[in-house]
């Protein structure tokens, strides 16, 4: 009887170590598994991050171009200062930014929506990726969207060109742009390009820091 029972209790022993086993066995696999895809996310985010670095940093070179030409602009339009309207004219045809940031995020996103970035990664590094997309490419949009919106609003408008050279024709622009209402307008357009390019150069170094810790992270 006794060894009946030891023998009973040796097998019961034996198959709450075997199921035990496996349930380790497969939380193992399971981590294992949510590792490896939490690695494709980091590598995945830091091929959009490597993409749109070079992207930002000539959108931000263009918009300071044409912030450039914007600040002479105005130090012609001062009181205390000498208006040369050909160099005017010529100043006015490249104060306007051609383009603004979209960064990617699907990479992102579908980390986030999996919930392996935000539960199972890094806890320091999800905060910094986190801040690049949620913070950073969200303000660069924005202000992005309001610099796009000062170029197209209705600023007194000029004649260009070799014909605004013609007599008429330079002292009816030189009326509107010496008006009230157009240097209001160009001041605006001044100020939404200095703040979009402190939001792209904020941007550019959070992007920067979050490339090399990708880098460190996946090197390990």
């Amino acid at each position: 009887m006794n060894k009946l029972l030891t023998r009973g209790g040796i097998e019961f022993i034996a198959v709450f170590l075997g199921i035990a086993l496996s349930f380790n066995v497969e939380e193992w696999r399971e981590d294992a598994q949510i590792k490896n895809r939490l690695k494709s996310d980091y590598i995945n985010i830091k091929k959009d991050l490597e993409k749109d670095l070079p992207y930002l940093k000539r959108i931000a070179e263009e918009q300071k171009f044409a912030n450039s030409h914007t600040v002479r602009m105005l130090e012609m339009l001062h009181p205390d200062s000498l208006f040369n309207y050909k160099k005017y004219m010529q100043l006015s045809e490249k104060y306007e930014g051609d383009n603004t940031f979209f960064g990617t995020q699907s990479s992102y996103d579908a980390s986030v929506a999996s919930g392996r970035l935000t539960y199972f990664g890094n806890d320091e590094l999800s905060n910094e990726i986190g801040k690049v997309f949620s913070h950073h490419y969200y303000r660069i949009h924005y202000n992005g969207e309001l610099l796009d919106k000062s170029y197209a609003r209705e600023i007194p408008r000029i004649v260009t060109g070799p014909i605004s050279l013609n007599p008429e024709i330079e002292k009816a622009n030189t009326s509107r742009i010496k008006s009230q209402s157009y240097i209001a307008e160009l001041q605006l357009i001044e100020e939404f390009q200095r703040i979009y390019i402190s939001r792209c150069e904020w941007g550019i170094e959070q992007i920067e820091k979050v490339i090399s810790m990708l880098k460190n992270e996946l090197s390990n």
